[in-house]
């Protein structure tokens, strides 16, 4: 799984934090291939909890109450995240979202779970429904783009569970929203075909997290734009369908930023993180998907348990640059007239082991690809 930001605001310029992500669930039923937390280089999943103590969820609750009272009126919202989350359990999820909602009171903004939905039966259903949890599901496309990559630990597919689990969603009344990871060099709209086919109108495309370093290793030999030529197509059959209830990230981002609106996530832009990562055993993170670039860059050196959200002057520096000025650009990202869209692309894409964060984006060329067949379209197209 993988994390993005909702809003673009920054930390240091506002003093506020918007978001969470808990780590509630160290470990995976899944072992999908690309996984930034158990595929790349950072292993830190190994040395902690298999699941966040209660002690560990009162103490992020008890820093949200100090966060929120010390910029009233504020309010944050929680993410269940993982690993996998539904590992947990139903009742002990229903236990954790009451607490969450009896301690926080109007601080509280709203609850999601992400999951890859293979556990999801009629009783976690029903606790979804019930307690107006947001949810979000993983899956890939079709069964033989998603059985490559989203595989159990004994290597089989999971894309009938996943399937299966989204269905009872629906059933619910739950209208998940879909993250698919790009599947460079594949049939891009065949997902989107897919997803509308089980009635999905909410979708967000991610980027493959890799680096300088490993993206040969993982996506060598596909041409030299393989996320744009999978993304455009898709682009072009949600403009044709001109459906305003389907909505698709990144690309109505992309057309608010090109349009002199906000930016919806951290993938492009550039802007100092807006959300914070709390992993099982309470430690503070800026941005878990930094994992993929080396082991232990990710680390603050901060815990619930000793520090409020307002001590990152005492983080690590590297993770305190994230949350405070940002990492610069590359030169030639400061001169490629892209620059205020793009913002260098993700931050961990940026990433090599020679330059640390001192590159543009691995994906450089296929996000100029991109953007440039959508500022076509949009200087064509009226958008509201």
């Amino acid at each position: 799984m993988g994390t993005t930001s909702e809003t673009a605001t920054t930390v240091t310029e506002t003093g506020r934090i918007y978001a969470l992500v808990l780590k509630v669930a160290e470990l995976c039923n899944l072992n999908c291939s690309y996984c930034y937390m158990y595929n790349h280089e950072d292993k830190s999943y190994l040395r902690r909890p298999k699941q966040m103590s209660d002690q560990v969820f009162d103490w992020v609750l008890q820093r949200v109450v100090e966060h929120c009272d010390r910029q009233a009126p504020h309010r944050m919202s929680l993410s269940f995240h993982g690993g996998e989350p539904t590992l947990i359990g139903v009742q002990r999820f229903s236990q954790l979202v009451s607490r969450a909602t009896s301690v926080l009171g109007g601080r509280l903004d709203n609850i999601k779970l992400q999951t890859n939905a293979v556990l999801i039966d009629d009783e976690w259903v029903d606790a979804l429904r019930e307690q107006q949890v947001h949810v979000g599901v993983s899956i890939d496309g079709p069964p033989g783009m998603h059985d490559r990559w989203r595989v159990d630990h004994a290597g089989r597919g999971s894309h009938a569970a996943t399937v299966a689990g989204i269905e009872r969603l629906q059933a619910g009344g739950i209208n998940p929203m879909i993250l698919s990871v790009i599947s460079p060099g594949a049939d891009g709209v065949s997902t989107y075909r897919h997803f509308r086919s089980l009635g999905i109108d909410r979708m967000a495309y991610l980027i493959p997290d890799v680096t300088h370093d490993s993206r040969d290793r993982l996506y060598g030999g596909l041409g030299s734009t393989p996320v744009a030529d999978y993304l455009i197509p898709i682009f072009d059959e949600w403009m044709a369908e001109d459906d305003p209830n389907v909505y698709v990230r990144p690309f109505w981002g992309l057309i608010r930023t090109m349009l002199n609106g906000d930016g919806e996530t951290d993938v492009f832009g550039n802007p100092p993180l807006s959300y914070l990562v709390i992993e099982s055993d309470g430690e503070i993170e800026g941005l878990d998907a930094l994992h993929v670039c080396k082991e232990g860059i990710a680390r603050s050196g901060l815990n619930v348990s000793r520090n409020g959200f307002d001590d990152f002057t005492k983080a690590e520096p590297f993770v305190r640059q994230c949350l405070g000025s940002g990492i610069p650009l590359s030169a030639t990202c400061v001169q490629c007239p892209q620059c205020a869209i793009c913002g260098g692309g993700y931050l961990p894409h940026r990433y090599s082991s020679l330059n640390g964060f001192d590159n543009p984006s691995v994906w450089c060329a296929d996000i100029l690809a991109m953007l440039s067949h959508i500022r076509a379209r949009v200087d064509t197209t009226s958008i509201e």
